[in-house]
């Protein structure tokens, strides 16, 4: 038994490993995780329709294999977890017919994640590596329930270490995925050009002082 009403197709993507710094997982959607992350939406997305990206406008994150879109569960797919494992028992959800699944981001971002359940019915163990670039940050590997078992894999990189704009699952089985999450990275800003606005202040300034 498991979790499908679903079709698509599959596709590996390889990436070099290079041994991370330091990671922060995060592993259940608390409140302090749902408002320091920003949620791209899918509700909208037609059922059954097929997407090779999804994005709120800000972020995009696009796949390597194209996802169909189901739910809200239990529409096209039966189970998923529910709160505090998940953010609802009822998501809508992207269904990757494969095992295996690349996410590149538009932006750097200092957290991301997901939850993600496997279609079969039963225990699997899924990995997810946080990659910047060709270096990986950080890997969350969780045994994950087909049987209403949904489980968040997120991760938080923080200055110094490198933001997150790439990420790989890898798992024995197909799966879906929800509650696609993120942080952007906060821009910094250049000293250079704070000291150049507080001259040109102090230059008006002045010259109103002597009209």
């Amino acid at each position: 038994m498991n979790n499908l009403t679903a079709h698509v197709q599959a596709a590996p993507a390889p990436a070099q490993i290079i041994q991370p710094t330091a990671i922060s997982p995060i592993t259940n959607p608390d409140q302090a995780y749902l408002d320091a992350t920003t949620k791209i939406d899918i509700s909208q997305l037609d059922f059954g329709s097929m997407h090779n990206s999804i994005t709120d406008g800000t972020l995009t994150v696009t796949f390597s294999d194209p996802l169909e879109k189901a739910g809200p569960v239990p529409t096209g797919w039966a189970t998923w977890s529910s709160p505090p494992e998940s953010e609802s028992a009822n998501p809508d959800v992207l269904y990757r017919d494969g095992n295996t699944l690349t996410l590149i981001l538009s932006a750097p971002v200092t957290i991301f994640g997901f939850e993600l359940e496997p279609a079969p019915f039963g225990t699997n163990t899924f990995t997810v590596d946080f990659y910047n670039d060709n270096i990986l940050l950080g890997g969350v590997s969780r045994m994950v329930d087909g049987d209403a078992g949904a489980r968040l894999f997120a991760l938080s990189s923080t200055s110094p270490d490198l933001p997150i704009n790439r990420v790989q699952i890898n798992g024995p089985s197909d799966f879906a995925i929800a509650q696609v999450r993120y942080q952007l990275e906060a821009q910094e800003i250049d000293p250079a050009l704070v000291l150049f606005i507080i001259l040109v202040l102090i230059l008006i300034i002045a010259l109103l002082l002597f009209l």
